[in-house]
């Protein structure tokens, strides 16, 4: 069994709050890189305001992809940067007309490519698409149309969520110019979780050192101004919005962690500051 220790803390964080809800194999990575018994011991009681906002958060945006997905029904699927998430896994488990392509930096695909092998032999899956875990560097032009290139002929939906915000204009542009070359030669959408909005508002804390991990990355100052300049944003990169995600509250594993009367006050709270993120499938203008 691999060594998942060098995994860096931010991700680890990350996963044990996913390891909370229902998404495909989350719990199953918890147990192996935090070690079993973890989610049980975790005092549910003492999660603060803050740990479960990010917890519904989370779980929102990764359903959010979900819902565009069902809606488009996408053979090829590429996600950028996917980290220790398994939506490919998950996705050719049972279709055998999916091929998808799960990429990230190599030192995180590694790891990925490893608890990927163990789930598979674990629960003796019989996959009946087609899975690849490939390293990528998404703002590397010619590796991105190599890894594309392994696709069967068809149109390409491309997937992110959690990695424009960790990119500055010129990083976004140059992501923009990759994608939109793609899909303008072969078809398709992309779906992206990253529609994220600076808040104007102080930031809920955990005690996780997320917050920490947040600043140094300058997560905040990455964002986009309005969903209105986010819009404007991709226009002037040649993209039109296809479609925008439902909210998909009533999708909420999580919702059992708060309680109703808490749930609902958490809901009522982020109404009244107003939406701070969105998921949309964007495809090239014509």
């Amino acid at each position: 069994m691999r060594d998942f220790t060098s995994i860096s803390p931010s991700a680890k964080s990350l996963l044990l709050m996913k390891g909370l809800t229902d998404i495909p194999f989350m719990a199953d990575a918890v147990k192996l890189i935090w070690g079993k018994g973890t989610l049980e011991a975790l005092d549910r009681n003492a999660m603060n305001a803050g740990f479960l906002k990010r917890l519904f958060h989370f779980e929102i945006r990764y359903k959010s992809i979900d819902i565009l997905l069902d809606k488009i029904k996408p053979k090829n699927i590429i996600e950028l940067s996917s980290g220790y998430s398994f939506r490919g896994l998950n996705k050719v488990m049972n279709n055998p007309k999916i091929t998808y392509i799960d990429t990230d930096l190599p030192e995180v695909i590694e790891t990925k490519s490893s608890l990927t092998k163990s789930f598979i032999e674990q629960k003796q899956l019989d996959l009946k698409g087609h899975l690849h875990t490939l390293p990528l560097n998404v703002l590397d032009k010619q590796a991105f149309l190599d890894t594309v290139s392994k696709f069967p002929k068809g149109p390409v939906t491309i997937v992110n969520e959690g990695l424009l915000v960790y990119l500055n204009t010129e990083e976004k542009q140059q992501l923009c110019r990759n994608i939109h070359q793609i899909l303008s030669e072969r078809g398709g959408y992309w779906i992206t979780g990253d529609i994220y909005i600076k808040k104007n508002f102080p930031i809920d804390t955990a005690d996780d050192g997320f917050s920490d991990f947040l600043k140094a990355h300058n997560v905040e100052d990455n964002k986009f101004e309005s969903f209105e300049q986010a819009e404007q944003f991709f226009k002037e990169q040649g993209f039109i919005i296809h479609k925008k995600a439902q909210r998909g509250l009533g999708q909420l594993s999580t919702i059992r962690y708060a309680g109703v009367a808490r749930f609902t006050g958490i809901i009522a709270q982020a109404a009244r500051i107003g939406k701070i993120r969105d998921t949309w499938a964007l495809v090239p203008a014509k």
